[in-house]
Parts: structure tokens; sequence; C-alpha cells
């Protein structure tokens, strides 16, 4: 084997042999190097600077437009949320004073003075008609009735939104209710005639207007409006809330602008709703203003784009320079919001970035130059000492230690580059051959490496893609809920959803009719997960389909697939599955169950698992029987059916979900639409489950038996009666809960109400009536007296005269607590609130007032 020596031996000769001349051959081969550095960093630290100024300058200026894409974004959802407010308060004060009309001869007449400047500044109900106060016998009635509205303005006005300045009602006969701090001796005002009642009137339903100068505060204002109708649906008047157009600005569209930014609202026509312009015409005539801007068709471009209600960012060229724009739409209003800034503000941080790293790099060169300049002198200083002796030598000795290093060096430069082939030959028999050597062996072996790491690489991309087509084709597999899957059929409603757990699942779901007359329900979970289990599924689901649409009954048919999915089952997979056929006419339910969770039946507000035979599973043992079980469903009554995976469910702790927490919330959501009802107990698990991840699919089916004829089942009382309030009047003691209990039954029954709705009220009857009993005088005695008045809706009011109470102020419990962590008390008034549309309460004189709502 050829004898390699080491360069440190090669370099102890050498010094050995030329002990004198050593030093000066270091220094010549240092000297060299050194200026060779010195290039080498001088370059490296411009294009470092020149990059990192490129890269840094990129990332603030993308920042920045993000930023500013966030704020418009932010701001468009501020307006949405507070003018929805705004116009749920002008909802709620048209359906006030709808009430007011409907129910005009029980009102009590409420007088409202006509306006007056004594009252300027002072919050107040004031009066105006387009006759004035010449007008006032014939609209005196009407007047007064309107007078009521003072309760409810008042109560709401320290719930309102600062930005708002009046609330106000006009009518069909020419009144004009006015609760607003701006009183005037002016007392003629034609509301009819005005663009927010015209308005509204035309819309039928809530109505924005463009600016306009309100004559009464002085301020530049846009109205919300809400048409009223009476009795019959007949239209009386428009009920509207102004919002101040100045404060809008203050409160929401200028905040946090930058120094030269600014933010403006336009309408879907391209009128300017919120400005810095439009908030300084306060005080004078106001002029509509368009938001377009002659001459500048890329600005004009970004408004066109906010009418359609786009959301965006561009740069774009104005009369002061150039602009960025971000804009983003206002639901609430078919409005649009934008945010202008100037491109000189945004860019200012990158110009100081650029300019900061430009010095760090001035600096850095002249350090590395004040330091080389004083090598330089010193090495001058050497060599001129020692060179007549070394020159030749250093030349010789450079050369020869030097040029394989620098070999070395392009090759590692070109395999750095992707030239994996790259080969060196370095005949120099120490350790720069052996470097050699183990640079050509790391090439060979890196480029197999990478070819290896291609190829599985494109392997896992394949399988992915193909996982992703099998998602798809087994969700298409389903039924589709939306749209609704039998539009035309009014006598069930039916929604389902399939969440697998892994790309794809063995959990399936199906309903088909049969006949004209027979709809067929399906739920099922195959054993295990996976591809293995979804190709289960698929066979499982398409032979219960089709047998069932041979004619065979649920039981047959369990009967002919099990035997089928028993033939080569050499994997021992099985299914558990539920089937039922509903005769839509009868609403008689025939069901069989093969291994599966009992489903839930919701009927008359009660939720119970319906009883059924456990059933042994498909594809178990071959001709087994399964047994036919039915039930009458009656009008409005539900079924939930579901898989394993729902009341399996675990939170991180591995808390199952449970069959008590299932039933908890379908308490939950009674009354609610089917889609709602899934969507909402799906939510309810993956709260629970506080992201912890989950091992078993999670499918749900629902079912709503609505019944045939023309009588909706959804009409709770008869519709042709109309009927007036009675009383009665008890000691509140707990034995006189029957006398209460009778007496609302008796008025309900009398109504013609449904007993599911009769027993929604009677748990709030009992509750609130137990809790009156119990707390009101304790330990005195005293009276509570009961009026049920049934009209438009079910109103059962309780009144007493113990201690001031109340109930609504205390928080709802935490019902997703367990009973030992959850505290104590609410959970009565609480379940009250869920079986009643509204419960309000009320302090009269010394008496307790609370009344509860149910909508017929």
């Amino acid at each position: 084997m050829k004898k390699i020596n080491s360069i440190k031996r090669k370099i102890l000769v050498s010094v050995l042999g030329m002990a004198i001349v050593s030093l000066s051959v270091f220094c010549a081969v240092a000297l060299g190097g050194l200026f060779g550095i010195r290039s080498q960093m001088q370059d490296s630290s411009e294009r470092l600077g020149e990059f990192a100024a490129g890269n840094s300058s990129r990332f603030l200026e993308r920042e920045a437009v993000d930023k500013l894409m966030t704020k418009a974004d932010a701001r468009a959802r501020i307006i949405h949320e507070r003018l929805q407010i705004i116009a749920k308060d002008v909802a709620f004060f048209a359906d006030y004073a709808s009430k007011l009309y409907k129910n005009a001869d029980s009102r009590p007449p409420v007088p409202i003075p006509y306006t007056s400047s004594k009252n300027h500044g002072k919050l107040t109900m004031q009066l105006k008609s387009a006759g004035g106060k010449a007008d006032y016998p014939r609209i005196k009635k009407e007047a007064e009735l309107l007078g009521n509205l003072t309760s409810a303005y008042m109560s709401n006005s320290d719930d309102m939104d600062v930005m708002t300045v009046a609330v106000f009602i006009g009518t069909e006969s020419g009144i004009m209710v006015v609760f607003d701090p701006f009183s005037s001796d002016t007392a003629e005002f034609d509301p009819r005639a005005r663009p927010w009642y015209v308005g509204a009137k035309e819309r039928g339903g809530a109505f924005w207007t463009v600016p306009y100068h309100d004559a009464s505060s002085g301020k530049v204002v846009v109205t919300c409006a809400y048409p009223v109708y009476g009795a019959g649906g007949k239209f009386v008047g428009v009920t509207g809330i102004d919002v101040v157009i100045g404060d809008l600005n203050d409160e929401i569209i200028n905040r946090d602008v930058g120094e030269h930014g600014y933010a403006i609202v336009v309408d879907g026509e391209g009128i300017l709703i919120s400005s810095k312009e439009l908030a300084k015409q306060e005080g004078g005539a106001y002029q509509k203003k368009s938001a377009y801007r002659d001459g500048y068709p890329e600005y004009n471009s970004v408004i066109k784009k906010m009418t359609k209600g786009e959301t965006g960012f561009e740069k774009v060229v104005t009369d002061k320079g150039e602009k960025y724009i971000a804009y983003s739409p206002i639901p609430a209003t078919g409005w649009s919001v934008a945010i202008v800034q100037p491109v000189s503000e945004i860019m200012g941080l990158v110009t100081e970035n650029n300019a900061a790293i430009d010095k760090m790099t001035d600096d850095t060169l002249d350090y590395i130059n004040a330091t080389i300049k004083v090598i330089f002198i010193i090495f001058v200083v050497v060599f001129a000492m020692s060179i007549i002796a070394v020159v030749y030598f250093a030349d010789v000795m450079s050369y020869k230690i030097t040029r394989p290093i620098v070999t070395l060096e392009e090759c590692l430069d070109r395999i750095a580059d992707g030239e994996l082939d790259t080969r060196m030959e370095l005949k120099t028999g120490d350790e720069i051959e052996r470097l050699g050597n183990s640079v050509n062996t790391m090439a060979h072996e890196l480029k197999e490496y990478i070819g290896n790491l291609q190829k599985i690489t494109a392997d896992k991309e394949r399988i992915g893609t193909e996982l992703n087509v099998a998602t798809n084709i087994q969700a298409a597999m389903l039924p589709r809920v939306d749209p609704p899957p039998f539009p035309d059929r009014s006598e069930f409603d039916i929604y389902a959803s399939m969440q697998p757990a892994k790309e794809v699942g063995g959990d399936f779901y199906d309903f088909f009719l049969i006949d004209e007359n027979t709809l067929a329900v399906v739920i099922a979970d195959v054993s295990g997960k996976g591809v293995p289990a979804a190709l289960f599924m698929a066979i499982t689901k398409t032979l219960i389909k089709n047998n069932a649409q041979a004619g065979r009954s649920p039981g047959e048919v369990f009967w002919s697939v099990n035997n089928m999915l028993c033939e080569n089952n050499d994997n021992g997979m099985f299914v558990t599955a539920f089937m039922g056929y509903l005769d839509i006419n009868s609403g008689k339910f025939t069901y069989v169950n093969a291994g599966h969770n009992p489903p839930v039946l919701r009927s008359y507000g009660e939720c119970n698992f319906l009883k059924v035979k456990p059933g042994f599973i498909l594809a178990g043992f071959e001709n087994t029987r399964f047994s036919q079980d039915e039930i009458s469903l009656q009008r409005g009554d539900e079924l939930f059916l579901y898989t394993d995976g729902v009341t399996e469910a675990t939170d991180s702790q591995k808390t199952m979900f449970g069959d008590a927490r299932l039933i908890e919330s379908l308490y939950n959501y009674v009354d609610m639409p089917l889609q709602e009802t899934v969507i909402s107990i799906k939510g309810d698990i993956d709260k629970f489950a506080k992201g912890a991840e989950q091992a078993d699919d999670i499918t749900m089916l629902a079912l709503r038996y609505v019944g045939a004829g023309e009588e909706s089942p959804r009409d709770d009382c008869a519709k042709e009666t109309v009927r007036v309030s009675e009383e009665l009047s008890v000691e509140a003691k707990t034995e006189n809960l029957n006398a209460v209990m009778d007496f609302v039954t008796r008025k309900l029954e009398a109504a013609g109400c449904l007993l599911q709705l009769q027993n929604q009220i009677a748990i709030a009857v009992e509750e609130i009536f137990v809790n009156i009993a119990h707390y009101a005088y304790s330990p005195d005695a005293g009276d509570v007296k009961v009026r049920v008045s049934i009209n438009d809706e079910i109103a059962l009011e309780f009144e007493d005269s113990g201690k001031p109470y109340n109930p609504l102020e205390k928080e709802d419990p935490d019902i997703t607590k367990s009973v030992q962590d959850r505290e104590v008390g609410g959970l009565g008034i609480f379940m009250v609130k869920k079986l009643m549309d509204s419960v309000d309460y009320r302090r009269e004189g010394d008496r307790n007032v609370l009344t509860l709502t149910k909508k017929v």
C-alpha cells in the first residue's frame, strides 16, 4: 500500500530545513490569503446587505398590506354588527308599535305633549303632525295610543348605540312621535313624504337611507326605518332611528387609519355614506356626494367593486398621489367600507429599514478595511526583513500547499450547485488526498439518496391523491341533504350527516322512497376503519337498498343481506345496522335492529330511547333471523338515529360523551329545524371533545313525521279563535298547584292547543308557581294572580306582592358541567326560558309581574 505522508510532517521538515526563512514563508502566504479574504468579505457584505434589504423590504411591505386589509375587514365587521344591532332595535320598536295597533282597545291612553322649545336639550317624547296643533282633535286617540311607546323608548334608551340621535314613528294619519333632545316650537311636520317613510313602506322591511341633513339636530345622518303593520296586516306607519354620520366616523370609521389615512363608506349606488367631507357638512346644507372621481379610472374601478360587495386590496393613483385601498362589504346594509392610506406612509418604514441596513453594511466594510490596513503594515514590515531569503521558497511552497485545496474547493462548489457527477483526482499523498476521496464517495452516496428520496416522495403523493379520491367517492355514495332531498313531500322532513374519523370510514346512512307511501331509513357502522371498512360499507349499502326496493320487509332485507355478506367473509368483518320503513299516510314505523344503538324518539317534548330488540350483527352467522317491531308516530314526532361514534366521542381525558349528554342536547334543541338540530349536536360533541382526536366515525340521521292533510302540525292552536285574558287568584301555597294547573290546562284545551304545547307550558307554569309559593312571602303568606291570554300568542302572567325579585338577573347554569361541579340554582328558570319564546319581568309598585309568552 502506498504510504501517504501528512501535511504536518512536511511542514515540520520544511521548518527544520529552513528555520531562518520559516516566518517569511508564513507571512507571504498569509498576506496573499488576507487580501483575498478582504476582497471576498467586501463582496459578500455588499451582497448580504442587498439581499437583507430586499427581503426585509418585501416582508415589511407585505406585512403593512396585510395589516391594512385586516383593518378593513375588522372595520366592516364592527360596522355590520353595530348597524345590525340598530336595525334590530328598529325592528323591535316596529313590532312593539304593531302590537299596540293590534291590541288598541286594551291599551290605556297616554298623552304626548306637542314639541316645545322649553324641552330642548332634554331627552323627551314629543308630538308633531301634518296639520300642527290644530290637527290634534283628529289624531288624539291614535296619538294617545302611541304614547304607550314611551315605556319602550325609555327602557331601551340606555342600551341603544351611542351613534343614534333620535327614535321616532310616523303614521299614515300624519302623526310624528319623536324621542330625542332636539325640541322646537314647530309642530307641523308631515312624515309621509320623507324618504325614510316612502322607502320603508315600499320595501316592506328594513330600509337604510342615504345621508341627509336632519333639521332637528342639525347633523348629517342616515336613517334605519322599518314598516309597522296593524290588525289584518294593514300598513299603519314607519318607525326609525337616526344614526349620526359624524359619530359613525368618530366611533368606528376613522379610528386607527394612520396619520394621513382615512376611511369611507359607500352604498350600493356608489353614494358616500360616511367620510371626512360628510362629517364637515354638519350645521349647513347637505349635498349628496358620489364616491366616484372623474379622471381616475383605477380609483373608480375600486368603488365599482365596493358597490358589488367585493373584498379586496388595490394600489391606485388619485389627485393626491399613489394610495393603497383595502375594502370589505357590510352585509347588514349592503354598504362597503374602505381604508385609504398613502403608499409613502406605508413604505416609510421600508425606506428607514433599507437605510439602516446600508449603514450597517458600510460600517462593516470600514472596519474590515481598517483592520486589514493594520495587518498589512505588520506584514510589510515582516516581509521586508525576510523577502530576500524566502521569495523563491515561499512561491514554490505556497503553490504546492494551496493548489490541491483550490481544486477541492472548486469541486465542492460544483457539487453544491447540483453537479453530483463531479469527481476529483488529487495525488498529494497526504490528508488532502484522503479528503478528496471522501468527497467523491459522499457525492456518489448523496446522488443515490436524492434519487431514493424522490421516489419515496412520489409514492406518498400518489397514495394521498388516491385517498382524497376515495373520500370524495364515499361522500358521493351517501344521499345528499343539501338541497333537501324530497322538496315535493311535505309529510316528512329528514336530514343527516357523516364525518369519518380517517380519510374514509365505515359508517353510512341512507334514505329512499320504496313507493309513494313508504320511506326507508338506514344507519349502519362497519367494523374497522379506513379503506377496508369503506369497501365493506359500499357493498352493505348497495345490498340493503336493492333488497328493500325489491319489496322485502325490513326483517327480510336484513336476513338476505346477512347471508350475502357472510359469503367469502374471510376477514371476519361485520356490520351493526338499524333500518325502518315509515308508512307516510298512517305514521306506522316498522323497524329492525342488527346490534345497533337504539334511536331516540322525541315526542311531545319528551326524549326517550326507542325500545328495540338488540338483534345480532350482519355478516355474523348465516340464516340469522331478525325480529321486526313497529310503533305509530304522531304528527310532529321525531326519530334521531346515530352511530356509536356519537356517544363514544371522548375528550382528552378519555371521558365519553355518553347517552345522558345526547339526551340533554336533544332537549336543548326542541322545535328547531332538523338541520340545525344535527349541526348543534355535532357542535356539542366538538365542544365536549375540545379538539381531542376521535377514534370513530360520527354519523347522525334525524327524521320528523309531519303527516298528511291540509292542517300543518306546526299550528299549535286553532287559528280561527281569538280569546281575551282570564284570571285566577289563589293563595301562594304548593297545595294550590293543582288548581292553577287545571285553570291553565282548561284554557289551552279550549283554544285547541296540541298536547305537546300543553305539556311544555305545564312544565313552565309548575316551575314558576312553586318558586313563588316557596320564596315570595316566606315565612308569611300572600296571594298570586295567574292570567291566561290567547291571541296570536299565548301569554301567562304571574303577579304577586312578595319580596322584589327578578329571576332573569341570575346567570344561566353551565349545563356542560357535571351535577357535582355545577353551581346550585338557576336550572328551573333556565328550563322555562328554553321552553317559552320569551320571559319578561317588571316591578309594578309593590308587586312582581312575570310574563311568559309562547307563539302560536
